[in-house]
């Protein structure tokens, strides 16, 4: 037992003469050193490795994107929803911005598309028909880009935008509310409550209000939601 007291007694003074005689910082060099050619011998054995671990922590981030992606399209359904129930309107849908295929000029074409809708008892849904709608052909966009928010009967809008007017006519609408989602820098959608002869009764102050609180909370959802987007892309 003792022999063995002395022998790690003796490493120990000669681990301190070492580092008394070296100094640290060139142990801590030569450490660095021998690992730099532990890391490039384990290269050259296994040149994969390292890719390998970049791609599996790549497809975790991605997994984890798109599951924190999904609880927040959940919470945006379940906002319009509650929105659809409060004003007792036919359909709430959120019509989406998002960029198209490039032009000759290498600009790439200015869309929206409906990506979310929650309709009441006996209405049809429309999302499918309100998609790759090149803004460039609906003016109420621009309108919408300049005042932020709309309430009327459909024919009061015949004059901004006759073709929007006409699409929302063959679904049925005759009276809809419309704000701007907005985002930090720019517009991200418009959350668009609409009316028909079945969902008529509604006051528009109520409606006004619940409108843009809802807009309020679905930006920061949305801006949450493009950060998910640029991490699934990478």
């Amino acid at each position: 037992m003792e022999e063995k007291i002395d022998k790690g007694l003796n490493w120990f003074d000669r681990a301190l003469q070492i580092v008394e005689k070296y100094k640290f910082k060139t142990i801590f060099k030569a450490v660095i050193y021998i690992l730099i050619i532990a890391a490039t011998i384990g290269f050259i054995k296994n040149p994969t490795w390292i890719f390998e671990q970049y791609q599996t922590w790549l497809d975790k981030q991605h997994n984890e994107a798109m599951i924190d992606r999904e609880h927040i399209d959940m919470k945006i359904h379940t906002i319009i929803e509650k929105l659809n129930f409060k004003t007792n309107s036919a359909r709430v849908f959120i019509l989406e911005y998002h960029n198209g295929t490039e032009s000759v000029t290498g600009l790439p074409f200015r869309k929206c598309s409906a990506t979310y809708e929650a309709i009441n008892v006996g209405v049809m849904p429309i999302a499918h028909d309100y998609t790759e709608i090149n803004l460039s052909l609906m003016p109420f966009a621009s309108h919408m880009a300049t005042t932020g928010y709309w309430c009327g009967d459909i024919h009061e809008m015949e004059d901004i935008d006759r073709s929007f007017c006409y699409r929302l006519k063959a679904s049925g609408v005759e009276h809809f509310t419309a704000v701007t989602i907005e985002g930090v820098d720019k517009p991200l959608a418009l959350l668009i409550i609409s009316y028909d002869e079945r969902y008529v009764e509604h006051n528009c102050e109520e409606v006004r209000e619940n409108i843009r609180h809802c807009a309020l909370e679905l930006s920061l959802l949305f801006e949450i939601n493009q950060q998910y987007g640029e991490q699934i892309k990478r």
